[in-house]
């Protein structure tokens, strides 16, 4: 045997042998036997809001600074259990985990009906899918008496009357009732009768089980259809007719426990789009609701402990609220917006995750900035109209965290701007994150094999999202257009903000240890600029000599960014204090901090190059040794910043093609 073929044959064997321990040990016991359990760990017997709440707490909590929380959200954290699946959407994901810590705590808010209602594409699915996934890999173990066609939780065979003492043993509340088929097993089969005639329930066997959507064990999923043919039978069950006849009517067996509710019981179950049911289908949720039961025309009522996890659009919820006739499902119904993302890194986030998943990922490479500037359309069209800040630019960029000083004004109140626009419902509409990836993945797939490999760039996405227009419905012409400028028009656009970006990125490429060089401007302007607002005098290094802080140093990079006379003083006090709130925090604090002094550094070093780009770049008859030098020195800083040479050069030809243009 080759020694390939022995390494593969001991992985597959390991692998195997792994796999079964990954199945759990499969108990069964008496009900006796299992309040031993309960004693020793009383979460195997939690409600099933308690079990989605506490799966999610066992993975952790990361803390949030307090500048990005809102009124309301003092205590917002970001929750791990979502942590690389969804993006950007703290505030939705918290007033989530508040409803299931309602839930958990037995309140009646917790057996409301939890309904999501954002645009398409927002992330409604994606969190029903992970809380489905999260209960099939929760490791705390759940059990249910044998042969339950509902798997229900054991501790209901306790007698009514004596459950207060249990309770107080076992050091757990006891909820419900029997299913009728677990009642009938228990009161008509002799095995479980004493000499007496006295019900042994504390003989019935019990064992454990796993959660599995596939298997229909504990997570149900129902999606509407058509309305004449979808019966309700699909929620609640059916009759068994072959058992009927055998049976006799209303009798327990005679009943097949198979709705999507009764599968679900101990879980949850996904409502898909449940404003597109028939109305008939919501009234069932009414007692289920209220009350936690499932009442079948002529069979004894069930006990169900699920969460009623629904989404839908706000179009339809909209006209929902709005009919009179639904008020007693309005009652029972707990709302929860989930909106756009509106921050451009976090909706980066999403398509990195998305092509992870693709072929893809692998095969080309994505140049920097391509995949800011499809996140950065996106949000754009998100955003509404605001009085604090009418630049949408500059508003996507505040939501995004970069520092903005607009000339002799304050910045903006980023937490006043997102409350201001909580209010106006922002991110309710705008172009979702499927229509962006349909672009990318047009863009992806168009990408050419060359010399230097498969690759797509910020000017092959933004063509392919101008594509990408022709190919959906649902925009009116209006919306069409405005989302065009957005894209391309020659200011406030994507197209305008990556010309700027990319004239950057080529200076900062041509500048020689720019980093270094911006450092030292950066320190020697603090320096200057601290002893400016402290009132003190410089003290020179070499000859500890006194001296007025250098004004004129300050004021040639001020003026970069239109930082007039009368507003530099209070400039160089807001850049003192926002320095000291950095140290405050741990946060280190270097010429990238502040994103205002930041742009007046880099546009202060690369002033004198732009001679040199333009004749490197601007003139493409130039072969000159130097030129060609300065050219391949370009690419070799690019490459070093994650470029390949196909993305690098793409990106010198489309900045010489814009210096030609200006000239």
């Amino acid at each position: 045997m080759s020694h390939e073929k022995k390494r593969f044959e001991d992985s597959l064997e390991a692998l195997i042998l792994e796999s079964k321990k990954d199945q759990g040990e499969m108990w069964e016991g008496t009900m006796t036997e299992y309040m031993k359990l309960v004693y020793n760990n009383p979460r195997i017997a939690q409600t099933a809001p308690s079990r989605i709440y506490d799966m999610i707490l066992k993975k952790g909590t990361t803390e949030i600074n307090d500048m990005e929380k809102l009124p309301n959200y003092e205590d917002l954290v970001r929750y791990n259990f979502f942590k690389g699946q969804i993006f950007g959407i703290e505030e939705v994901l918290h007033d989530l985990l508040r409803f299931f810590r309602a839930g958990a705590n037995r309140t009646e808010t917790g057996k409301r009906i939890l309904i999501l209602v954002g645009p398409v594409s927002s992330g409604k699915s994606t969190i029903a899918t992970l809380l489905k996934r999260g209960l099939e890999e929760y490791d705390v173990p759940v059990f249910a008496i044998k042969g339950c066609p509902i798997h229900e939780e054991p501790l209901h065979l306790i007698p009514r009357s004596k459950r207060p003492e249990f309770e107080k043993l076992l050091g757990v509340k006891i909820e419900g009732d029997l299913c009728p088929v677990c009642k009938y097993n228990l009161t008509q089969n002799p095995a479980y009768r004493d000499e007496a005639g006295n019900i042994k329930w504390e003989d019935m066997p019990v064992q454990r089980f796993s959660f599995s959507e596939r298997s229909r064990i504990g997570i149900g999923t129902f999606q509407p259809s058509d309305p004449k043919n979808q019966d309700i039978s699909e929620l609640i069950g059916h009759v068994d007719l072959g058992k009927i006849t055998q049976y006799g009517e209303g009798h327990p067996l005679g009943y097949k426990f198979d709705g999507e509710l009764q599968i679900a019981n101990r879980g949850v179950i996904e409502y898909i789009e449940i404003l597109k049911c028939d109305i008939k289908f919501h009234y069932i949720l009414i007692t289920v609701a209220q009350e936690q039961l499932i009442k079948a025309p002529g069979f004894p009522q069930t006990y169900i402990d699920t969460v009623i996890l629904s989404h839908t659009n706000e179009t339809e919820f909209e006209k929902f609220k709005s009919s009179k006739e639904n008020e007693a499902l309005h009652d029972r119904m707990y709302p929860i917006y989930v909106p756009y993302n509106l921050r451009v890194r976090d909706e980066k986030s999403i398509y990195e995750k998305l092509i992870a998943q693709s072929e893809f990922h692998q095969k080309i490479h994505i140049a920097p900035f391509t995949l800011d500037m499809a996140a950065l359309f996106a949000v754009l069209t998100r955003l509404v109209p605001s009085s604090l800040c009418p630049d949408l630019m500059k508003k996507a960029k505040y939501y995004n965290g970069e520092a903005i000083m607009e000339k002799e004004k304050d910045p903006v109140n980023v937490k006043k701007l997102r409350m201001e626009g909580k209010e106006k419902r922002e991110g309710m509409s705008g172009i979702s994150p499927r229509f962006i990836m349909n672009a990318l993945n047009i863009a992806l797939g168009s990408a050419k094999e060359s010399d230097g490999g498969a690759c797509i760039n910020p000017l092959d996405v933004i063509r392919a999202l101008k594509y990408q227009f022709e190919h959906h419905i649902g925009f009116s012409e209006e919306e069409a257009e405005r989302y065009m400028a957005l894209l391309i028009a020659e200011k406030g656009s994507v197209l305008a903000e990556y010309r700027e970006r990319a004239k950057k990125e080529i200076n900062k490429a041509f500048l020689f240890a720019y980093e270094d060089q911006a450092q030292a401007l950066f320190d020697n302007y603090m320096k200057n600029a601290t002893a400016y607002c402290l009132k003190r005098k410089i003290i020179d290094p070499v000859t500890h000599e006194e001296s007025e802080p250098d004004e004129k140093l300050m004021r040639s990079i001020e003026e970069m960014i239109g930082i007039s006379e009368g507003a530099k003083s209070e400039f160089r006090h807001g850049l003192f204090v926002f320095k000291s709130d950095a140290l405050d925090r741990g946060e280190r604090f270097d010429f990238k901090s502040y994103s205002p002094l930041q742009e007046a550094i880099e546009k202060k070093l690369i002033a004198d190059l732009k001679n040199i780009v333009s004749l490197t770049l601007g003139d493409k008859t130039r072969k000159d040794p130097e030129t060609l030098k300065r050219r391949e020195e370009a690419i070799t800083k690019l490459v070093e910043k994650g470029y390949c040479h196909k993305c690098a050069n793409a990106l010198l030809d489309f900045v010489g093609e814009m210096l030609r243009k200006e000239e």
